[in-house]
């Protein structure tokens, strides 16, 4: 056989490996990262995508041949010396700065952006193309060299994720004044241990010249602090905590702007089956507006996406003690 007979077919299972270990790879990363924490176990998350290719694995396997055979036509075009031109890479880096911003909304959205910086990587390793390198920088076209640039800034956020949660993972969890609870093990994740940190007692929660020792100054809570779940999740329980228990419950949630209604409230809270008393406050997010944080453009677009935002508080049989407080969202 002639090398230019076998050469294509071996290039053609080079480009579908590298399609099937990134696509798996970026589903993962994905839904690690933008799938919320409360909605399961790290563990969980990361076994979706294949979960996803159980149940679809026709579509899957479809699409893993359709995507790998248009990348192995894009290959050959590129030995050609045909490569994209500036308005293609002008157009091809809005769709991805699009779908990084997607992410935040759905990590099926991130999963694409991740492929395609993934397999951008990979492909001079695995399916044949010139990958970059630091010495061919300068020799690129100022699209390609634009192209670069812009993957690396949206990145860059995920690579400074990483450490700072490795940091929290390691260190010694301080439960702080009074004892941080979670019901369950795996709500101890990174964000709530970060929180732990910044939060160690009710003052910290509290605006500028307001004393937790003033039981009239626990209503301050300062959301303009609060930027992500885990700190909501940790100020309300510090500061319910000291306001009392079940029976001022909706008052405080109420201050807060939550909703409470005509059930699960402080008069008739709900009982679960293990006897605790359980109160809740509702906050619409499509009326009002998401109520943290009171910066940042992706968070707030992310936070926006969800139509309600709800706190629970559940305190023990006899209503005295609050046990936790989760913070939950509504999405179509």
């Amino acid at each position: 056989m002639s090398h230019h007979s076998y050469y294509p077919v071996s290039r053609f299972l080079r480009v579908l490996f590298s399609v099937i270990f990134c696509l798996f790879a970026s589903l993962v990363i994905s839904a690690l990262l933008w799938i919320p924490v409360d909605e399961g176990h790290y563990t969980h998350r990361a076994a979706i995508p294949f979960f996803m290719f159980m149940l679809f694995e026709s579509f899957f396997a479809g699409f893993v041949i359709a995507l790998s055979s248009l990348l192995f036509w894009f290959d050959r075009r590129a030995l050609h010396g045909k490569q994209l031109s500036a308005k293609q890479s002008s157009l091809l880096l809005s769709v991805v700065v699009l779908g990084v911003l997607s992410g935040y909304c759905h990590f099926l959205f991130g999963a694409a952006f991740l492929f395609i910086l993934l397999y951008w990587a990979m492909t001079g390793r695995v399916a044949g193309r010139q990958g970059w390198s630091a010495s061919g920088f300068l020799s690129t076209k100022w699209d390609e060299k634009l192209y670069l640039i812009a993957m690396v800034i949206l990145f860059a956020p995920m690579v400074l994720w990483l450490p700072s949660n490795m940091l929290y993972s390691v260190l010694p969890v301080k439960l702080g004044t009074p004892d941080f609870q979670v019901r369950y093990e795996h709500q101890m994740n990174f964000d709530v241990k970060r929180a732990l940190h910044r939060f160690p007692d009710a003052q910290s929660c509290l605006e500028r010249g307001a004393k937790a020792a003033n039981r009239k100054d626990l209503v301050r809570m300062d959301w303009d602090k609060i930027s992500t779940n885990g700190d909501a999740k940790v100020c309300a329980f510090r500061l319910l905590h000291e306001w009392g228990g079940v029976a001022e419950a909706a008052a405080w949630l109420e201050t807060q702007g939550f909703r409470v209604g005509e059930v699960n409230n402080s008069d008739a809270p709900f009982v679960d089956s293990g006897g605790t008393l359980r109160v809740d406050g509702a906050w619409s997010i499509r009326k009002n507006g998401p109520r943290f944080p009171a910066s940042g453009v992706i968070r707030r677009i992310s936070n926006a996406l969800p139509y309600g935002m709800s706190v629970s508080a559940t305190y023990d049989p006899d209503g005295q003690e609050l046990l936790y407080v989760d913070i939950n969202f509504s999405t179509l």
